[in-house]
Parts: structure tokens; C-alpha cells; sequence
């Protein structure tokens, strides 16, 4: 798949600057954190796109769920998908490996 180009941001949600002109750049890792940080109906243009992983802290067993809902998600943004690694830690950590090709 061709790369995907957009506008970055920081770890903070704010666009990057440079010489006063917005930072444009591959956003593949990008629109995969922001696929998985948003809940659906975010994204005015795609309304069903987000996994929520607000709803998935502090809850532990429900590991197989948020893999199978990453994988679906990321799929249908045409991403080679292949399982997901979610792990919640004993100290409540969650680790996501979304093993994601592009």
C-alpha cells in the first residue's frame, strides 16, 4: 500500500510547525494511535471508525476483545493486520502491539 500523507502532531494533539507552515509527513503510526484513542463518531467522514481504549483501562480480562476490535478497525482502513499483543500488567499497564503492516 502507498504511503498515507497528513498534517503531524505532537505527543499533545498540537500540529507541528516549521517556518511557520504545518509539518506534512507519512502519518501511517499517526492514524493508527488515532484509530485506536478515539471512539466512534469522532470522525465526522468516517463515523464508525475508533476503538475507544478509554473503555478498556482498569479492566483486565477483556484483553481478546480490544485485539479483536484493533484488528477489525485497523482492517477496514485497509491495514495488514496480523493478531494484536494486549497486555495488561498486575499494576493495571496496558501494552498494545497492534502488529500492524503497511
Amino acid at each position: 500500500m502507498a504511503d498515507r500523507y497528513d498534517i503531524q502532531s505532537d505527543d499533545k494533539g498540537d500540529f507541528l510547525l516549521f517556518n511557520e507552515d504545518f509539518v506534512y509527513d507519512v502519518s501511517d503510526d499517526q492514524h493508527i494511535e488515532d484509530t485506536i484513542n478515539s471512539y466512534p463518531g469522532w470522525w465526522k467522514e468516517n463515523f464508525s471508525d475508533g476503538v475507544g481504549i478509554q473503555d478498556f483501562l482498569n479492566s483486565s480480562g477483556r484483553e481478546q476483545i480490544l485485539s479483536r476490535r484493533i484488528k477489525i478497525e485497523l482492517e477496514s482502513d485497509l491495514y495488514s493486520v496480523q493478531n494484536p499483543i494486549v497486555k495488561i500488567d498486575p499494576n493495571g499497564n496496558l501494552t498494545i502491539d497492534p502488529n500492524v503492516t503497511t
